[in-house]
């Protein structure tokens, strides 16, 4: 089992918070600098004993409160390095004494969805990954021949995680939910599982409760079959897609990629001097909203670039009026040449040159917003001549109807998007 250590550094000036885990019989230990802090030692020895007792426990309750009265970038960064403590605690990613009975490759949601369920009423352990093959990203199942029990935590880490990798986001579906989980394309893009196991109750050991969790974390799958998504044939025909060949859709992907980054960044080190390309090129109106405003535009481009890659109209259809923000930015020249630099930089330019080409549509990048939103109203938030008019009640507005542009409903979700109408049909 890995062993997660939290030790602080000082001098006079400041002192260094370190993360180091050691996996027991495979040395050496990794050791890696979490945050630097302008505080005494005492401080920095508060703090470790803080994150230390929270890794032991598994209760972060206690590591929380002490972290709000930090600024905001040394929080950040501590939190994360709690997640990946957390990913080295916890069981081997399979019991050894667990048999296996079957492995296979599923060739649809639905069957992954039958022989989950099967596997919870029959009690034998079953596991999803997702794997690159040659020409796609799979499902992978892997049933057992017995069944996991794990006492409760208030902060579960059952399995580590892969490689290490920082978890983004855990969640406990019901049996219900979980076609539309193994259909998120975030299975396609993300290293991710799911699995089920007895979790005993909080206040009774003899006692337990089947728990489905689903984990995503912050590694791609490789690349080569992210990008072999834009050469294959999309859900739709070649009409309906319009600007969004094969090469449009793979530079406003990696266009949103390098927004997201850009945006992560922001977030991660706010309070300090920090430059933002895509909050500097913001319309006024929003440049002073505080960080909390930030994150759903962040988690927006994320979502985003996802649905770039995926190639679904239905997903890259901007829900709120910070989407179509995004989408303006993104589709501008400058903003393609960043793209194109980051394709450089990741060393994937000689395969986006080997893409189909559509005479009709490759370069119209200015047509992307008019054919997912109907109209390109969001641009007029930047001509300074029509100050006020992200108001409902300005008369250009009103006469327009172009609805709420103010920055409080930025992150509302639009009248007719895809998102209300699957809540209305909820």
């Amino acid at each position: 089992m890995n062993t997660p250590l939290f030790l602080a550094l000082s001098t006079e000036r400041r002192s260094r918070i370190y993360l180091l885990t050691a996996a027991e019989g495979s040395p050496p230990a990794a050791l890696e600098q979490v945050t630097t802090l302008a505080d005494s030692a005492t401080a920095a020895a508060a703090l470790v004993q803080h994150l230390n007792s929270s890794v032991s426990s598994g209760d972060r309750s206690s590591v929380e409160d002490y972290l709000t009265d930090l600024p905001e970038a040394v929080a950040l960064a501590c939190r994360r390095a709690l997640e990946r403590a957390a990913s080295s605690v916890g069981l081997p990613a399979v019991p050894s004494d667990l048999p296996v009975v079957r492995e296979f490759f599923a060739t649809s949601p639905d069957e992954i969805v039958e022989h989950l369920q099967s596997g919870i009423t029959l009690g034998l352990q079953f596991l999803v990954t997702n794997e690159s093959l040659p020409d796609d990203v799979r499902l992978k199942a892997t049933l057992f021949g017995d069944e996991m029990e794990v006492p409760y935590t208030p902060s579960p880490q059952w399995l580590p995680a892969p490689n290490g990798a920082p978890l983004l986001d855990r969640t406990y579906p019901s049996e219900d939910d979980l076609l539309d989980v193994f259909r998120d394309p975030v299975w396609e893009t993300f290293v991710s599982r799911a699995y089920w196991l007895w979790v005993q109750e909080e206040d009774d050991p003899d006692s337990a409760s089947a728990t489905i969790v689903v984990e995503h974390f912050d590694q791609l799958i490789d690349d080569s079959n992210v990008f072999l998504r834009f050469a294959a044939e999309d859900d739709s025909d070649t009409e309906a897609r319009g600007p969004l060949s094969p090469r449009n859709r793979f530079e406003l992907y990696i266009t949103l990629l390098a927004m997201t980054a850009d945006l992560d960044t922001l977030l991660s080190d706010w309070g300090e001097d920090v430059d933002s390309v895509v909050r500097d090129d913001m319309p006024l109106t929003v440049l002073a909203q505080p960080r909390e405003w930030w994150v759903p535009m962040r988690d927006a481009a994320d979502r985003l670039f996802t649905a770039a890659r995926t190639g679904a109209l239905h997903d890259l259809e901007p829900r709120t009026v910070g989407e179509e923000v995004l989408i303006a930015l993104a589709t501008r020249t400058s903003y393609v040449e960043w793209g194109r630099d980051t394709a450089d930089l990741m060393g994937v330019t000689a395969k986006f040159n080997s893409l189909p080409t559509d005479p009709e549509w490759d370069g119209k990048y200015e047509e992307i917003l008019p054919h997912l939103v109907g109209d390109v109203d969001v641009e007029m938030l930047w001509d300074r001549r029509l100050d006020g008019i992200e108001d409902p009640e300005d008369p250009t507005n009103a006469f327009l109807l172009m609805g709420d542009f103010r920055p409080a409903a930025w992150h509302d979700v639009l009248d007719g998007t895809a998102e209300d109408v699957d809540s209305a049909e909820d």
